[in-house]
């Protein structure tokens, strides 16, 4: 039987489990300082209900998209497992993972690190205040 694309995949360009898991586990945390950073920063200017909610989306898609550009260097699937590879395999030589993209733009979700913006927002929002 021949091997799958994925099997191909990992024979070409292997992806190692201990280097992804560091990865995610880097992004995470970049995520959740942000988040923390962002929550103080929306404090410190005074931004109430929706706006507060409204400046951390913003915010988070601004910040997923500098991990995307200048960490992933714009090639999220060299860093990321992503849900597979596509169908013909190749992308300019290279092997496209699919999916992979979601692992920064989205991590663990949007809401990985509102707790620490709700937190940080409240605080020094009471504060300042």
């Amino acid at each position: 039987m021949p091997p799958t694309a994925q099997e191909k995949s990992n024979l070409l360009h292997p992806l190692v489990p201990e280097s992804v898991q560091h990865n995610t586990r880097t992004l995470s945390q970049i995520r959740s300082l942000t988040s923390l950073v962002l929550g103080v920063a929306a404090g410190i200017l005074g931004l109430e209900s929706q706006w507060g909610f409204l400046f951390y989306f913003v915010s988070n898609i601004f910040i997923s998209g500098l991990i995307h550009y200048l960490l992933a260097h714009g090639q999220p699937g060299e860093y990321f497992a992503g849900s597979g590879v596509s169908e013909d395999g190749r992308r300019d030589g290279k092997i496209a993972r699919v999916g992979a993209w979601r692992d920064i733009w989205l991590g663990s979700g949007l809401f990985e690190g509102l707790s620490g913006f709700v937190l940080g927002w409240a605080g020094v929002g009471g504060v300042v205040r």
